[in-house]
Parts: structure tokens; C-alpha cells; sequence
């Protein structure tokens, strides 16, 4: 609760606990600064997600400070993606391969959102971030005409003013900051994600998979104990229209894709399915007077690719390494959007590739003949297939699967 907190005045306030709040916190913490972390939730908590690390996430980890206390709690190491067609027709890809991009271990983490959001957490709180669990952040204070604070209320009701010199939305999908300045965005194709963690998933064996359907897809990895985390993705009419109870029927459609059927027990639930979405959301720009977004507030594609822990992490280095210089011991005003600008250019050259990979992929799972055009062929070329997915486990560079003759190849 803020009932009393110890400052009434911070340099940062970060809003949202998640991958991208927890490691903006740990980092302006780590440089000086007095630093408010808010989130609604109370830690541990389970989330509605991927749980997968790109390779690319490795050293930032390191960076971090807890790459360690990842290897020491429960994960699984993935060697590689596999995707299968709507027919059952598949390919593989992995990430240590002879296409010249050595990923920094030829293999990527798997871990559960509620043991790496903690990790992260407790990391950050002991780089000196002030965390607060149970607080929810209503409204953001202006003061001529730069975003000045937060209104949050805690557990008991109770309304606080909480100022700093920057707000930084890292609060997700749903971003109250980012909705509180006007700058979400929108577009097609939307769809909606529910996730389960299911135990002794049949013939899984260390690859991460990706099984498109007719009108969706399914992703599923373990993240260690003998736990798979399984994400069934549809689009957001179908569940609009009701015709349909995803989460009782969560089974019966695994049981629809060829890769899938006879793979799972109801019985071995060991996680109640979540809900997460829609997607293809995005902040108009991710940056005004006082403020920034980082992680999925700031931008969320289709999640066919898994980049969002990686992309949440990447966005808090960038956002640090742009406020770090501006919050000066005794400076007392807002940080203007003038200088947050070469946050949003190192956004742009870091994730622009990445985006249109992302919204190629995206468009492409929802064409189902040309999705077995294209696995088909990258099962006949497996070094396509391997550069492919280093491209989507970060480490090998967009521009070489979005040059015209890697994509001509994908297709004849």
C-alpha cells in the first residue's frame, strides 16, 4: 500500500511488474535513481503467455543481473522451432546452424512467467527500486501540459498522488498509460490467446511448435518439471460471436490439428486456462512530455513468433539507456518528449525489421494454402528453415529473411 510511502517524489515511477517494468526499474535503480515500481497484482501470479525467451535474451539476462538465478529455478532449454501445416505437413529449424549468426547458446529458456517476473521483481527491488504489489494505477497527473504523476489507489481503497519526473508505461497489453494519453492503435488481423499449463505433454522433446490450423494456431514448449505451457490462438470473431466456450472446449480443439490429436489428458491440467487479448495493438508513438511506453504497451503484435519477453527486455535497455542521463540528482522537471527522441530512434532501429517480420508471419498463418506453400518448401530446405528461425529467435539479422530472394525461395 502507498499509505506512506518514503518518498512522495521520485525521478521514475514505472507502472506494471511484468519483463518490461521489472527490468526498467532494476536498471535506473542500479544508476541512482529513485525509482516507484506499481503494479495491481500481488507477485507470484501466473500470466497468459508464450513463457518462451528468444536466444537473443540470453545475454540481457546476463546483463540483468539474473541469468543465474534462471538456470538455478525450474526451466527447460529449447534447441529450436518446429511448425506444422494445416495437412500435418511440417519443418524444423534450429537455432545453432551454418548460416553465419551464432546464437549466444544453441539454445533458448523456457521458464514460467510466475517464477521469472519474480526473479525479475526481487532483482530490482534489491538494486533499491521501491516495489509496491496491490496498487493500481487509476489516472496520471498533469502539470502544464506534461504528464507530472499518478493517481493510485492501494488494497484499502485509499487514493494517492504519486509524482516523478517520468512515467514509464510498461503495464502491458491493457496499458491504463497508454489508453490515459490517447495513443493506442489498432488493426487487423486481431485474435485472442488462451494458454494452459498441461503436464506430460506426449512427445515433446525440446523444440519449441507451432501447429496452424484453419483459423488459428497452436503454440506449445515445455518451461520444465515436465510442464508444457499450450497457447490456442483464434481470431477475435470467433469469440466474440459466443458460438463457442474456449476454455471448457480447450481439449477438443487441440484435438482439431493433426500434430496435436491424442498428445494431451484433460486430467493433466495443472494450470486453469487464461485468457490474453486482442492483439496487433500499438501506441501512435511511444513517447509524450513525461512519459514513455515500453514492452507490450507500447507495442503487441501476433504472438506467432514469441518475441515478447525479448522485446520487453530489449525496450527497458533502450528506455535506461535514454533516461539515464537525464535524471540528474536535483533536477525537479518533467523529461520532455524532446529528449526521450532518441529512445524512439533506437526503438525504430532495433524492432522495425522485427515488426514487419512479425506482421508478414502474422497475415501469412491466416492463409492457410500458403502456409503449407511455405513449410512444405522449408521442409525440403532445412538451411531456410534454420535462418528463418534465427530470425525469429533474434540473433539473426530480419533483413535477411525480408530480402526478396529469401522470400522468392520460400515460395518456389
Amino acid at each position: 500500500m502507498l499509505k506512506h510511502p518514503r518518498h512522495r517524489h521520485w525521478d521514475a515511477i514505472v507502472v506494471g511488474g511484468g519483463p518490461a517494468g521489472a527490468a526498467t526499474a532494476l536498471l535506473l535503480a542500479r544508476s541512482g535513481a529513485s525509482v516507484l515500481l506499481l503494479d495491481r497484482a500481488r507477485f507470484p501470479r501466473h500470466k497468459a503467455c508464450s513463457e518462451y525467451l528468444s536466444p537473443a535474451a540470453t545475454p540481457i539476462l546476463e546483463r540483468l543481473g539474473v541469468l543465474a538465478a534462471i538456470e538455478r529455478a525450474a526451466h527447460a532449454k529449447l534447441y529450436g522451432m518446429k511448425v506444422v501445416a494445416p495437412s500435418g505437413a511440417a519443418m524444423s529449424g534450429r537455432f545453432a546452424a551454418d548460416h553465419g549468426h551464432a546464437p549466444p547458446r544453441p539454445y533458448s529458456f523456457a521458464v514460467s512467467r510466475a517464477i521469472f517476473d519474480m526473479t525479475l521483481l526481487r532483482a530490482a527491488a534489491r538494486e533499491g527500486a521501491d516495489v509496491r504489489e496491490g496498487a493500481t494505477v487509476e489516472d496520471l497527473v498533469w502539470d502544464r501540459g506534461a504528464v507530472a504523476g499518478v493517481v493510485v489507489r492501494s488494497g484499502n481503497v485509499e487514493r494517492v498522488t504519486c509524482n516523478a519526473r517520468v512515467i514509464v508505461g510498461a503495464d502491458g497489453l491493457h496499458s491504463v498509460v497508454a489508453r490515459r494519453l490517447g495513443l493506442v492503435r489498432t488493426s487487423p488481423p486481431r485474435r485472442v490467446a488462451f494458454t494452459a499449463h498441461v503436464a506430460h505433454v506426449n512427445g515433446v522433446d525440446g523444440m519449441g511448435e507451432l501447429h496452424v490450423g484453419r483459423c488459428g494456431y497452436v503454440g506449445l514448449g515445455p518451461i520444465g518439471e515436465d510442464v508444457t505451457t499450450v497457447a490456442l490462438v483464434v481470431p477475435l470473431a470467433a469469440v466474440r460471436g459466443r458460438t463457442q466456450d474456449f476454455r471448457r472446449d480447450f481439449f477438443a480443439e487441440l484435438e482439431r490439428y493433426p500434430g496435436l490429436a491424442g498428445r494431451f489428458e484433460r486430467r493433466r491440467l495443472v494450470r486453469d486456462v487464461l485468457a490474453t487479448g486482442p492483439f496487433a495493438q500499438w501506441a501512435r508513438r511511444p513517447v509524450v512530455d513525461g512519459a514513455l511506453l515500453v514492452g507490450d504497451a507500447a507495442d503487441f503484435f501476433d504472438p506467432f513468433t514469441g518475441q515478447g519477453i525479448y522485446s520487453a527486455l530489449r525496450g527497458a535497455e533502450l528506455a535506461a539507456d535514454c533516461l539515464i542521463p537525464g535524471l540528474t540528482p536535483g533536477a525537479g522537471s518533467p523529461i520532455r518528449a524532446i529528449m526521450l527522441e532518441p529512445y524512439v530512434r533506437a526503438r525504430r532501429r532495433e524492432f522495425a525489421g522485427k515488426w514487419a517480420l512479425e506482421r508478414l508471419i502474422g497475415l501469412g498463418v491466416g492463409w492457410p494454402a500458403l502456409t503449407e506453400r511455405v513449410v512444405r518448401r522449408l521442409a525440403r530446405r532445412p538451411d531456410l528453415a534454420d535462418l528463418l528461425v534465427g530470425a525469429t529467435g533474434n540473433f539473426v539479422p530480419a533483413r535477411r529473411v525480408l530480402a526478396a530472394g529469401f522470400l522468392a525461395r520460400l515460395l518456389w
